[in-house]
């Protein structure tokens, strides 16, 4: 009988018949789900206080042409990163592909993936950390799984268990990364996908709030209503649908990036260079627009008129430009907060037009009209803007949400059918 020999990914050959198909079993998903839980924690701390170090000091408020600088020096190490230590990156990939990790990341390059994960960050790029967390999560997960020798098979569950306990934990809810992989799968695998995500994830999410680590659940407390009327109902199908036509802005976006930032080719240094010197020339007349902007969203909302309806809408604008450029141009991050960045943008611009319209709509439905089209997750969209929102604990909001994720996920629809028929 012959064999055939692979690389353990350790730098030895291994036969076929030498290695196990064990798959994890609950010891297994339990002692995955802490160790990833703990590097997410350390992994954040270190992301926000080396932010709080580079950025939020009196030298480079005081000193606006150090912004420039900083995201262009930032911006070279990213290149010099992608090129020397391999860091994964999504520009072969479209916006969801930034959550969605698991099919895109190796256990080998996981120190590049380290590296530019927290550089691109620190940066200035419109980019947000659940990304980089995911890619980590799924790389440690990969390594683990090959040390206990498990099949392929085995090796996703564990990939999905890692980035389930580091989701559930940054998100502060025990169920979302769940939600994120039934619907990431297509429903396929039933409780052979559900279990591991669904026990992973509960270690992730105990593991976070047992250390007392701020999550993304109600950051963006903006109230809610009470009581559902018909005018309530139309604001949420209009919303969703400006929801609907960012997310086609995006996506332009984003083709028309891929199509510029693909000239440089494997010049990957100079991508980078020409993507941070575009990225520090506009913050540095708009320093709102820096990083992901969970930063400044809240300092916004606390006083949209002080930016007025244009600047806001102006920044709404410019938001998923930076974004995708962001993406294409090889920093490793996330598009939810960008997403919800331009998305608030305009409906704080509405909020001065049309001051009658509780704000917590006017935050909400827009956001989850979105998130939908750009995840192409509507019940993890609802789920993640309810959170966002603390809009779950009120039934009202929650669905006035979901009319709005619906109303995109049906405009979505209907536009896919009507390009699929003008196809010859």
């Amino acid at each position: 009988m012959t064999t055939t020999s692979s690389d353990n990914g350790l730098g030895s050959p291994t036969s076929e018949n030498e290695r196990s198909v064990a798959t994890p079993g609950i010891g297994h998903l339990l002692l995955l789900a802490l160790i990833v839980g703990v590097f997410a924690i350390v992994w954040l701390l270190v992301y926000e206080g080396g932010n709080d170090l580079i950025w939020n000091n009196s030298f480079v408020t005081s000193n606006r042409w150090v912004i420039p600088v900083g995201v262009v020096f930032f911006s070279l190490l990213v290149g010099l990163v992608q090129k020397y230590l391999h860091a994964p990156t999504v520009i072969d990939g479209g916006i969801e592909q930034a959550l969605k990790a698991e099919d895109v990341a190796t256990y080998k390059n996981f120190w590049g993936a380290l590296l530019s994960s927290l550089l691109s960050l620190w940066s200035g790029a419109s980019v947000g950390p659940e990304g980089p967390l995911g890619f980590l999560a799924v790389q440690i997960s990969q390594w683990i799984a090959a040390r206990l020798k498990f099949e392929k098979r085995g090796a996703l569950v564990a990939s999905l268990a890692g980035m389930s306990s580091a989701y559930n934990g940054i998100v502060g809810n025990p169920v979302f990364a769940s939600l994120l992989a039934v619907e990431a799968s297509g429903a396929k695998g039933g409780l052979a996908v559900l279990t591991p995500s669904l026990v992973a994830g509960t270690v992730g999410f105990l593991l976070f709030a047992i250390v007392g680590v701020e999550p993304f659940a109600g950051f963006l407390a903006v109230g809610s209503v009470s009581g559902i009327t018909l005018a309530w109902i139309v604001w949420a199908i209009a919303l969703g649908l400006i929801g609907v036509l960012l997310a086609l802005y995006t996506r332009a976006a984003l083709g028309v990036s891929d199509r510029v930032m693909s000239r440089f080719k494997d010049r990957v240094v100079v991508r980078t260079l020409v993507a941070g010197v575009i990225i520090g020339v506009v913050c540095y007349f708009i320093p709102e627009l820096l990083f992901s902007g969970e930063s400044v969203i809240q300092t916004i909302i606390a006083n949209p008129a002080q930016y007025g309806v244009e600047m806001l809408l102006l920044m709404a604008l410019l938001k998923p430009l930076l974004l995708t450029l962001s993406l294409k141009s090889g920093y490793l991050g996330g598009p939810i907060f960008p997403a919800l960045f331009a998305s608030i943008m305009i409906g704080l611009a509405i909020s001065l037009l049309a001051p009658g319209v509780p704000l917590a709509i006017l935050v909400a439905c827009p956001a989850a009209g979105v998130i939908t089209l750009l995840l192409r997750a509507p019940l993890t969209a609802i789920l993640l803007i309810a959170l966002m929102t603390s809009a779950g604990a009120s039934p009202d909001m929650l669905g006035l949400i979901t009319v709005s994720a619906a109303t995109a996920l049906l405009a979505g629809m209907f536009m896919q059918k009507r390009m699929a028929s003008s196809t010859p």
